[in-house]
């Protein structure tokens, strides 16, 4: 919980970094997801009962973990598999700019 909410105050203040270098967009989602999960996993882990219970640990690590997994990996994927002509180090440095 701890090292979550540092992320997210790191990766908010980054968030004014040049885009070609910025993943601060991403680890600030990715942060908010992980910390909505767990504060909807204190309520409802309050009020199960029984074998349950268990149940509900897995569901919030794995949707956290899958929320993670995706809203900083996704994107990397799009690039390398659907926009490989973005995926040039010229590109990355900023010399070449790309219309949407």
């Amino acid at each position: 919980g701890f090292l979550a909410i540092i992320s997210f105050v790191v990766a908010f203040l980054a968030r004014s970094l040049p885009d070609s270098f910025n993943e601060a967009k991403f680890i600030t989602f990715s942060m908010l997801v992980f910390l909505s999960v767990w504060l909807s996993f204190i309520p409802a882990y309050l009020s199960t009962q029984g074998k349950y219970m268990v149940a509900v640990e897995i569901f919030a690590i794995l949707s956290s973990g899958a929320g993670l997994l995706f809203l900083i990996f996704l994107p990397k994927c799009y690039i390398i598999l659907l926009r490989p002509d973005i995926n040039t180090k010229e590109h990355i440095v900023g010399k070449i700019t790309t219309r949407k």
